[in-house]
């Protein structure tokens, strides 16, 4: 009977593994036995949880560089389906939607969000210049995954005068329209969407478009080599962006334009 017991027993002990701490629960392990140690200082337990802090920061703004690196080489050409009649001649923008329908996916991928909203002149503590008479604020902030967060703004012009400066819209209405225009100038602003009318092609009347010169394609091609982008990968990315384009030599003056100013600003994140 004893022996029955002495074995039940057995199978009733649960034998508990000790669970492996991450780097994060480690340090702060080690900070909570140094606490409690009366003979360790504690502006010294201060400067140590000051130092990691800084480690955590610089981990996340790396992180958040290096998704924004793969979000730019991503980032597709947004059609321009909007019309701003106030200006001469009527200029034509990338609506808010249409931003959002084809770039969404590819930062959202990378581990980012996008929030924008009305903004003041003072907000969390920060400063900004004066919103002028007339005009809107849109503040966007980007939000990475890892921890890093950037706040951008723009300022808007109230749209509710027409072509001949007159009046043509109610206050609410006006900010609408202006807050959606903000919104849409700001997307582009964060992510350097690049525009161009949705015409499949045909830019009828305006004559053939001059290719890329010797000096956009050395220019392109050191820019690519500065961040470490394989041959295979950069025809893949420049065929997903430019519509079946895979080599620069095919590439023409304005589009090789937009992709060095995307090139030169994901060098300069990464640096």
């Amino acid at each position: 009977m004893t022996e029955d017991l002495a074995k039940y027993e057995a199978r009733q002990t649960v034998t508990v593994e000790p669970k492996e701490l991450t780097p994060q629960g480690s340090f702060f392990a080690t900070i909570e036995r140094l606490a409690a140690n009366p003979a360790v200082n504690t502006e010294k337990i201060n400067q140590i949880m000051a130092m990691y802090e800084c480690v955590l920061d610089r981990n996340a703004k790396q992180a958040f560089s290096s998704a924004m690196v793969q979000v730019q080489i991503n980032i597709p050409t947004v059609p321009r389906d909007k019309t701003n009649k106030g200006t001469t001649p009527p200029s034509k923008y990338s609506s808010y939607e249409m931003i959002m329908k084809h770039c969404k996916p590819v930062y959202t991928s990378a581990g980012f969000a996008i929030s924008t909203y009305e903004g003041a002149q003072i907000k969390e503590g920060e400063n900004y210049p004066a919103i002028k008479e007339g005009e809107v604020r849109v503040f966007g902030d980007i939000m990475h995954e890892g921890g890093w967060s950037k706040t951008y703004y723009t300022d808007v012009p109230l749209d509710d005068k027409g072509p001949q400066g007159t009046k043509n819209k109610t206050l609410p209405h006006a900010k609408k329209s202006s807050l959606s225009y903000g919104r849409s100038t700001l997307m582009c602003m964060i992510l350097n969407i690049p525009t161009g009318d949705d015409d499949d092609g045909n830019a009828a009347g305006k004559g053939t478009p001059d290719m890329i010169t010797k000096d956009q394609k050395k220019r392109i091609e050191k820019l690519v080599e500065m961040l470490g982008i394989s041959d295979a990968d950069f025809e893949k990315r420049l065929s997903d962006r430019f519509e079946g384009i895979k080599k620069v030599d095919e590439l023409y003056t304005e589009s090789a334009d937009t992709l060095t100013k995307t090139l030169e600003k994901m060098v300069k994140e990464r640096q």
